[in-house]
């Protein structure tokens, strides 16, 4: 008897009296990749606040939002990819899930894309509400960064450092590596743990609960569809959304911009919902995976994905969380 999945990329089969070794050395190597992860996206953060004021000093407008916004991209990358390779590199001598980069879409793709980016939407607004009473996004959009775009050329930098950038490398390594690599050891798993490590990876309030719920749909549609690149297409839309309604609200005037954004983001709902309710009249039951599910106790699969690797992981995210809720509340 085997444990295996054939959907999203290659079967790999495993002893079912293993999969507890297997499982667990899974976790552990994907736990590695995630604390190099946290300690280059901390540099990453370290450097960038110190490279403003001194790129600023030197360069001159364009030149400095140019090196700026493209060593932050580049920066960016790396910091998710050099996870990934340390994950290949760790998994040499143990069983792993290929990435596949195959280019494939289906038919079905606008559907995912407005259904995801809706749902995405109204978790953000959630997010923001629960967060409301601390005035948290004053704080961050102060203290923390700053997406906007007062020129055309900042405008189509920010584009590739918000919207091209992260769409892929997020995948890459969240979708591509960890959900992909859970797979084997049911599917219920891998979209759970691979979301939620999707959010606490932000290290932030605001973004925690949207990220999670991003996750989430992901984490579906390449369960359902095995195509890494409809998740990038998804990601990418929604941050774009993102970028697009931010600098709407930078160069219209207020009551312009707020008319407008409305009619927007009714748009965005009512597309998603229609498109929602189109994938779920399409969508059949798959069988075939539920018995993977059973034959793993859920007790067994939580306990052991909480190794002590993970738990650091979790433990350095939470406290980033924590330490920036505090600071808001004292400012």
């Amino acid at each position: 008897m085997a444990v295996g999945h054939k959907k999203g990329g290659e079967r790999m089969e495993q002893p079912l009296m293993g999969w507890e070794k297997q499982y667990r050395s899974t976790v552990n190597r994907i736990a590695v990749a995630l604390l190099v992860f946290y300690g280059l996206f901390n540099v990453y953060s370290l450097v960038m606040s110190y490279l403003v004021p001194l790129a600023a000093a030197w360069l001159s407008y364009p030149f400095y939002t140019v090196f700026y916004e493209g060593i932050s991209g580049l920066l960016y990358a790396a910091v998710f990819l050099v996870p990934v390779l340390v994950f290949v590199l760790i998994s040499k001598h143990s069983p792993r899930m290929p990435l596949d980069l195959r280019l494939s879409l289906p038919r079905e793709t606008p559907l995912y894309i407005f259904a995801v980016v809706a749902l995405v939407s109204a978790a953000g607004y959630v997010n923001s509400w629960i967060l409301e009473p601390l005035d948290y996004r004053a704080f961050t959009d102060e203290m923390l960064f700053d997406v906007g775009a007062k020129t055309n050329v900042e405008l189509l930098l920010t584009f590739f450092t918000l919207c091209i950038v992260p769409a892929f490398v997020e995948e890459l390594l969240f979708r591509g590596v960890i959900l992909k690599n859970l797979l084997p050891f049911g599917r219920t798993t891998a979209v759970l743990a691979s979301a939620l490590l999707f959010g606490v990876m932000h290290q932030n309030a605001g973004q925690l609960l949207y990220a999670t719920v991003a996750g989430l749909a992901l984490g579906y549609v390449f369960l359902r569809t095995g195509s890494f690149w409809c998740c990038v297409l998804i990601h990418f839309c929604n941050n774009f959304l993102s970028l697009f309604t931010s600098t709407l609200w930078e160069r219209l005037p207020q009551k312009s911009a707020t008319s407008l954004l409305f009619a927007v983001e009714c748009a965005v709902f009512i597309f998603g919902i229609v498109a929602a309710v189109l994938l779920a009249l399409s969508v059949k039951s798959d069988q075939a995976h539920r018995s993977d599910e059973e034959m793993i106790p859920l007790a067994c699969r939580v306990r052991l994905f909480f190794a002590p690797p993970m738990v650091v992981y979790f433990a350095l995210c939470l406290a980033q969380i924590a330490s920036l809720v505090l600071l808001a509340l004292w400012f």
